[in-house]
Protein backbone atom coordinates (compact mmCIF):
# COMPACT_ATOMS: atom_id res chain seq x y z
CA UNK A 1 0.00 0.00 0.00
CA UNK A 2 2.80 2.55 0.61
CA UNK A 3 4.49 1.94 -2.55
CA UNK A 4 1.25 2.94 -4.29
CA UNK A 5 0.62 6.10 -2.23
CA UNK A 6 4.48 6.90 -3.11
CA UNK A 7 4.41 6.45 -6.66
CA UNK A 8 0.18 8.40 -6.77
CA UNK A 9 2.36 11.31 -4.77
CA UNK A 10 5.52 11.07 -6.97
CA UNK A 11 2.89 11.07 -10.36
CA UNK A 12 0.58 14.08 -8.52
CA UNK A 13 3.94 16.18 -7.94
CA UNK A 14 5.33 15.38 -11.65
CA UNK A 15 1.96 16.48 -12.92
CA UNK A 16 1.91 19.82 -10.80
CA UNK A 17 5.03 20.23 -12.40
CA UNK A 18 4.10 19.23 -15.84
CA UNK A 19 0.94 21.91 -15.46
CA UNK A 20 3.14 24.85 -13.81
CA UNK A 21 5.01 24.55 -17.55
CA UNK A 22 2.68 24.37 -19.42
CA UNK A 23 0.85 27.69 -17.54
CA UNK A 24 4.16 29.33 -18.36
CA UNK A 25 2.98 29.13 -22.09
CA UNK A 26 0.50 31.77 -21.37
CA UNK A 27 3.34 33.90 -20.03
CA UNK A 28 6.05 33.48 -21.99
CA UNK A 29 4.26 33.41 -25.30
CA UNK A 30 7.25 33.96 -27.34
CA UNK A 31 8.77 30.31 -25.89
CA UNK A 32 5.59 28.61 -26.43
CA UNK A 33 7.13 25.89 -28.28
CA UNK A 34 10.28 25.15 -25.59
CA UNK A 35 7.82 25.31 -22.80
CA UNK A 36 5.56 22.31 -24.11
CA UNK A 37 9.15 20.39 -25.16
CA UNK A 38 10.16 20.87 -21.01
CA UNK A 39 6.19 19.61 -20.08
CA UNK A 40 7.12 17.14 -23.02
CA UNK A 41 10.36 15.75 -20.97
CA UNK A 42 7.86 14.70 -17.89
CA UNK A 43 6.20 12.37 -20.09
CA UNK A 44 9.22 10.49 -20.78
CA UNK A 45 10.45 10.75 -17.28
CA UNK A 46 6.83 9.01 -16.42
CA UNK A 47 8.14 6.30 -18.68
CA UNK A 48 11.17 5.70 -17.34
CA UNK A 49 10.28 5.92 -13.39
CA UNK A 50 7.19 3.85 -14.12
CA UNK A 51 6.36 2.21 -17.09
CA UNK A 52 4.40 2.77 -20.65
CA UNK A 53 0.67 2.55 -19.33
CA UNK A 54 1.48 4.95 -16.77
CA UNK A 55 2.79 7.30 -18.81
CA UNK A 56 -0.08 7.08 -21.41
CA UNK A 57 -2.36 7.50 -17.91
CA UNK A 58 -0.06 11.08 -17.23
CA UNK A 59 -0.36 12.24 -20.79
CA UNK A 60 -4.08 11.72 -21.28
CA UNK A 61 -4.33 13.44 -17.35
CA UNK A 62 -1.69 16.27 -18.51
CA UNK A 63 -3.97 16.93 -21.67
CA UNK A 64 -7.48 17.12 -20.17
CA UNK A 65 -6.24 19.24 -16.72
CA UNK A 66 -4.32 21.22 -19.27
CA UNK A 67 -7.09 22.10 -21.27
CA UNK A 68 -9.44 23.06 -18.79
CA UNK A 69 -6.47 25.27 -16.98
CA UNK A 70 -4.91 26.53 -19.86
CA UNK A 71 -6.56 29.79 -21.28
CA UNK A 72 -5.28 29.69 -24.38
CA UNK A 73 -6.94 26.80 -26.23
CA UNK A 74 -5.73 26.74 -29.50
CA UNK A 75 -1.84 26.80 -28.21
CA UNK A 76 -2.51 23.34 -26.01
CA UNK A 77 -3.67 21.95 -29.21
CA UNK A 78 0.21 21.72 -29.84
CA UNK A 79 1.00 20.52 -26.76
CA UNK A 80 -1.29 17.86 -27.00
CA UNK A 81 -0.98 16.82 -30.66
CA UNK A 82 2.23 16.85 -31.13
CA UNK A 83 4.64 17.26 -27.75
CA UNK A 84 2.83 15.22 -25.18
CA UNK A 85 2.20 12.47 -27.69
CA UNK A 86 5.68 12.45 -29.36
CA UNK A 87 7.69 11.46 -26.18
CA UNK A 88 5.14 7.72 -25.81
CA UNK A 89 5.58 7.67 -29.85
CA UNK A 90 9.72 8.31 -29.05
CA UNK A 91 9.71 5.37 -26.15
CA UNK A 92 7.61 2.79 -28.78
CA UNK A 93 10.42 3.30 -31.66
CA UNK A 94 13.56 3.57 -29.48
CA UNK A 95 11.95 0.26 -27.66
CA UNK A 96 12.18 -1.61 -30.76
CA UNK A 97 15.45 -0.71 -31.92
CA UNK A 98 17.17 -1.88 -28.75
CA UNK A 99 14.86 -4.94 -29.20
CA UNK A 100 16.57 -5.20 -32.79
CA UNK A 101 13.60 -4.86 -34.76
CA UNK A 102 14.57 -1.61 -36.39
CA UNK A 103 17.48 -0.11 -37.42
CA UNK A 104 18.64 3.39 -36.15
CA UNK A 105 17.87 4.49 -40.03
CA UNK A 106 14.55 3.09 -40.00
CA UNK A 107 13.76 4.97 -36.39
CA UNK A 108 15.26 8.12 -37.52
CA UNK A 109 12.47 7.65 -40.63
CA UNK A 110 10.09 6.84 -38.25
CA UNK A 111 10.02 9.49 -35.96
CA UNK A 112 10.35 11.99 -39.13
CA UNK A 113 7.92 10.39 -40.85
CA UNK A 114 5.38 10.61 -37.58
CA UNK A 115 6.74 14.42 -37.08
CA UNK A 116 5.62 15.58 -40.96
CA UNK A 117 2.25 13.60 -40.66
CA UNK A 118 1.41 15.35 -37.33
CA UNK A 119 2.69 18.64 -39.38
CA UNK A 120 0.62 18.30 -42.27
CA UNK A 121 -2.77 16.86 -39.70
CA UNK A 122 -1.89 20.07 -37.93
CA UNK A 123 -1.32 22.43 -40.73
CA UNK A 124 -4.58 21.36 -42.26
CA UNK A 125 -6.88 21.61 -39.01
CA UNK A 126 -5.30 25.35 -38.74
CA UNK A 127 -6.29 26.45 -41.94
CA UNK A 128 -9.84 25.19 -41.47
CA UNK A 129 -10.09 28.18 -38.39
CA UNK A 130 -7.57 30.61 -39.54
CA UNK A 131 -8.06 32.31 -42.61
CA UNK A 132 -5.23 33.81 -43.18
CA UNK A 133 -3.08 30.84 -43.77
CA UNK A 134 -3.87 30.54 -47.72
CA UNK A 135 -0.11 31.29 -48.75
CA UNK A 136 1.13 29.09 -51.34
CA UNK A 137 3.17 26.00 -50.37
CA UNK A 138 6.18 27.49 -52.73
CA UNK A 139 6.68 29.86 -50.62
CA UNK A 140 6.58 28.36 -47.17
CA UNK A 141 9.32 25.34 -48.28
CA UNK A 142 11.37 26.74 -45.62
CA UNK A 143 9.26 26.47 -43.08
CA UNK A 144 8.82 22.90 -43.24
CA UNK A 145 12.47 22.43 -43.40
CA UNK A 146 13.18 24.98 -40.60
CA UNK A 147 10.22 23.00 -38.22
CA UNK A 148 12.07 19.50 -39.43
CA UNK A 149 15.55 20.75 -38.07
CA UNK A 150 13.73 21.60 -34.71
CA UNK A 151 12.50 18.63 -34.55
CA UNK A 152 15.60 16.91 -35.04
CA UNK A 153 17.23 19.27 -32.68
CA UNK A 154 14.47 18.33 -30.33
CA UNK A 155 14.15 14.76 -30.58
CA UNK A 156 18.19 14.67 -29.47
CA UNK A 157 18.09 16.71 -26.66
CA UNK A 158 15.10 14.63 -25.34
CA UNK A 159 16.80 11.83 -25.74
CA UNK A 160 19.91 13.23 -24.35
CA UNK A 161 18.02 14.41 -21.22
CA UNK A 162 16.57 10.85 -20.66
CA UNK A 163 19.73 9.44 -20.81
CA UNK A 164 20.84 11.87 -18.33
CA UNK A 165 17.48 11.62 -16.02
CA UNK A 166 18.07 7.36 -16.05
CA UNK A 167 22.03 7.02 -15.85
CA UNK A 168 22.27 10.78 -13.20
CA UNK A 169 19.44 11.77 -11.83
CA UNK A 170 17.16 8.36 -10.97
CA UNK A 171 20.22 6.67 -8.97
CA UNK A 172 20.42 10.13 -6.97
CA UNK A 173 16.16 9.66 -6.49
CA UNK A 174 16.21 6.51 -5.59
CA UNK A 175 18.83 7.41 -2.39
CA UNK A 176 16.62 9.92 -1.24
CA UNK A 177 12.89 8.03 -1.81
CA UNK A 178 13.71 4.52 -1.54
Amino acid sequence: MLLKSKKIAYLGILLAINQIILMLSTIFVSNTLIIFALAAIIIGVVIIEFNLASGVTFYIASSLLSFILVPDKLQIITYIAFFGIYSIVKYLIEMLVNRKFLSVIVEFILKLGFFNIMLVIYYFAISQFVTIISVEFTSTWWLIVLAEIFFIAYDYFLGYFLHVYTNKIKPRLKKYLG
